[in-house]
């Protein structure tokens, strides 16, 4: 879905989210990539900037990817720090670095991969980064996922009998509040009992009680913890999925 925003400009929002820096590519030392095998470089869409003894600077397009955290640590034997760099620029990157980028089986894997049959999500944010880092989160875990920019076109998605297992919804956004979304969503009856996590920008117990009292299922709260972020996802779409009163709400 259009934005409006450059891949670089999504980029420096990503990395200010996540409080990292943004990746100098042209900077990156002429050596460090050998730390990186070429089938791993393309697997996970990384760079190698530069490394110590102890550690090893990689610029990526998925700063929450633990499995790549982990990847790397493991090949490297050195502590992984990310710097946030656009995915176009890096497969660029990729390709310069290993010549045998070209003969490699394996595919870089999407952003929004869309995988087959897994649980569909909508995710519902006016933040363009904030939308990146979900959906990149939430399809590198075999979700197919859909975006809206804003409460109304969350709402229209759901008015034309588009199906979701879930949606993900800000609380605080500026064409429609997140609590006008989720009243309105639970006020339909097609969309009465459809699982809603909603993200917020505070934990106050008042807000919670709001949301809970609107019909949420359950919240996170900004910045988002990845982790924490799916294990909820999976514990609501499971408990919805066994709970025979579901239907109810």
């Amino acid at each position: 879905m259009a934005t409006g925003t450059s891949p670089d400009e999504l980029a420096e929002r990503v990395a200010a989210h996540y409080r990292l820096a943004v990746a100098d590519l042209s900077a990156a030392d002429p050596h460090a990539h050998k730390l990186i095998p070429a089938l791993m470089a393309r697997k996970r869409n990384v760079v190698a900037l530069s490394y110590t003894e102890r550690s090893l600077v990689v610029a990526t397009a998925d700063p929450v990817s633990m499995e790549a955290e982990s990847e790397l640590h493991r090949i490297s034997s050195r502590t992984v720090h990310f710097e946030m760099a656009p995915p176009e620029l890096l497969a660029a990157a990729v390709r310069g670095l290993y010549p045998e980028y070209e003969g490699l089986r394996h595919e870089v894997p999407p952003l929004t991969p869309g995988a087959k049959g897994g649980p569909r999500i909508l995710v519902v944010d006016d933040d363009p980064a904030v939308r990146l880092l979900l959906t990149t989160m939430l399809s590198r875990k075999g979700f197919r996922v859909a975006e809206a920019t804003d409460g109304p076109e969350a709402l229209d998605l759901l008015r034309v009998g588009e199906r979701f297992d879930l949606v993900t919804l800000d609380l605080r956004m500026d064409q429609m509040h997140g609590l006008e979304v989720l009243r309105n969503i639970r006020s339909r009856l097609a969309t009465g009992s459809l699982p809603v996590i909603v993200a917020t920008g505070t934990d106050d117990p008042a807000t919670e009680m709001e949301l809970f009292e609107a019909g949420a299922d359950d919240f996170v709260v900004k910045p988002v913890d990845p982790r924490r972020f799916l294990l909820r996802i999976r514990a609501v779409l499971r408990w919805r999925s066994s709970d025979p009163l579901a239907d109810l709400f």
